[in-house]
């Protein structure tokens, strides 16, 4: 980090939280200029002396130490994974330069597979990529190796690459990171060492604002335990409400908690199997204890009180316990509660507790009723791989409209029955342009293996040829890069 750097950062979040640069890095020469308060002088008094000091010095044109006189760096070590091909290495050289980032991303996706090392000479504008993408983070960081962490340690901007395993560093800044800066480390926290993760959230708790607290909460749904309950519960007792809410949906996906146990118990006195027949008692108004577990008592417009309440008591208790409480699986569970005038309420709360517990079971069954505006919510609360089974074994079904909510590759079975879609929405074009070239798009990238649909060119709507043909080039391209990872390298 150059002193001028750390002389704006001291300037942004102040002196009692960032240190200044000591004079003799790149500021040499300018020690007396700044010494002119002498001892009493604050380091607040210290950084605009630096500042104007440091500001004049650049504006006429200082130049640091010559390189000559700063010692060389050592050599990267050797990276012992094998290079890609020449046709590899010009494959990716050619996807960055057009900004193919989708591209990208499967390419280092199949690098990885492939065991092999990043082509030395991209690794410069991979790391600068992926800096500026997570998506394209994501997937380079476990590629990367001794020649990326070298390089990162001459680029503060690439310090997420040189220290890979997250070192306390990043800990450091908790409390002084921008918002987004403190989620991507509670998230890689959670994902390595929960408790870590949530004695962090504790330690600036009282400081936080609610929407931190709100969306640090959320954050806990990575790698969630009844260890979280104690930090749920306060938040549970939050002043906003959107604190408490975030609260409520974890714990209730915490069947052992004490929040699940009372919401199972309202659930049990609400609704209750009785020769066959399910028996449906609404609470009368929202009491005290509800309201502190989160249960709304104002509901929308145009909705019961008795229907909203009930609805929020059937979906706080967990997904899963409803067949243990009526000995009914979800499919017949609602077949019988069409019975019941609450039929809409109860299936309206499943729905919500489905979605939030991503039960593939309930899923599953509500996904088998008719389409509705709630199918998507469930459908995208499924797991990837539950989207991509659930679509390959219905083919007919309208969510194949829902295609892109399915991360590519595609399997073999989805991008099967996903060609014969496509071939029939090549041939037709049903009025619907838009949405068919978006579709020709999503399959050029997830189709697994990259293959076309058997479909003959002169049979597609003259509205979808271009997006046709440039379905097939990506098709093509993908096909190629797979060849060319295979090939072994060349000199």
């Amino acid at each position: 980090m150059s002193a001028w750097t750390e002389l704006v950062d001291a300037a942004l979040v102040g002196t009692g939280r960032a240190a200044l640069p000591p004079t003799g890095d790149g500021l040499a020469g300018l020690k007396e200029l700044t010494e002119q308060h002498g001892d009493q002088a604050d380091e607040q008094v210290r950084l605009l002396d630096l500042a104007a000091a440091a500001s004049r010095a650049r504006r006429a044109g200082y130049r640091p130490a010559r390189a000559p006189d700063a010692a060389a760096p050592e050599p990267a070590p050797e990276d012992p994974r094998p290079a890609v091909s020449r046709a590899a290495r010009l494959r990716l050289r050619e996807l960055i330069a057009e900004g193919r980032t989708d591209l990208v991303v499967e390419w280092l996706r199949l690098l990885a597979a492939a065991g092999r090392r990043p082509p030395d000479v991209l690794q410069p504008v991979l790391l600068a990529m992926a800096t500026d993408s997570q998506r394209v983070r994501e997937v380079l960081t476990p590629v990367l190796g001794p020649l990326a962490r070298w390089l990162a340690a001459a680029n503060p901007a690439w310090s997420w690459a040189a220290t890979p395993d997250h070192a306390a560093g990043d800990i450091d800044d908790w409390s002084t990171a921008g918002h987004g800066q403190r989620l991507e480390l509670l998230d890689r926290m959670r994902r390595s060492n929960p408790a870590a993760a949530r004695e962090l959230v504790l330690s600036t708790w009282p400081a936080d604002s609610y929407q931190d607290r709100a969306a640090f909460v959320a954050a806990l749904a990575t790698g969630l335990s009844l260890a979280d309950e104690s930090l749920l519960e306060e938040a549970l007792a939050d002043s906003r409400g959107e604190v408490r809410r975030a609260a409520a949906g974890l714990l209730a996906r915490l069947p052992g908690s004490a929040f699940a146990a009372r919401a199972k118990e309202r659930a049990a006195a609400s609704v209750r199997l009785v020769s066959r027949r399910l028996e449906v008692a609404p609470p009368a108004q929202a009491s005290a204890e509800m309201i502190a577990d989160g249960i709304d008592s104002s509901p929308p417009r145009a909705t019961g009180r008795h229907a909203w309440l009930l609805r929020q008591v059937v979906a706080a208790a967990p997904a899963a316990w409803w067949a243990g409480h009526t000995g009914l699986l979800p499919p017949d569970l609602l077949a019988l509660s069409r019975r019941s005038e609450w039929s809409g309420t109860l299936e309206a709360g499943w729905t919500d507790a489905a979605a939030r517990d991503g039960d593939a079971a309930w899923i599953e069954a509500l996904l088998d009723r008719p389409l509705s505006a709630a199918s998507i919510t469930v459908f995208q609360a499924l797991s990837a791989a539950d989207r991509d089974r659930w679509l390959a074994s219905h083919p007919g079904s309208p969510l194949f409209g829902a295609l892109e909510l399915v991360a590519g590759p595609w399997s073999a079975a989805l991008s099967a029955a996903a060609r014969t879609h496509i071939a029939e929405v090549a041939r037709a074009d049903p009025g619907r342009s838009p949405e068919s070239r978006k579709l020709l798009r999503l399959a050029g990238l997830r189709l697994e293996p990259p293959q076309p649909p058997a479909l003959d060119p002169a049979e597609v709507h003259p509205a979808l040829v271009r997006s046709w043909i440039g379905m097939l080039e990506i098709l093509s391209v993908r096909a190629a890069m797979r060849r060319e990872l295979a090939e072994e390298p060349t000199p």
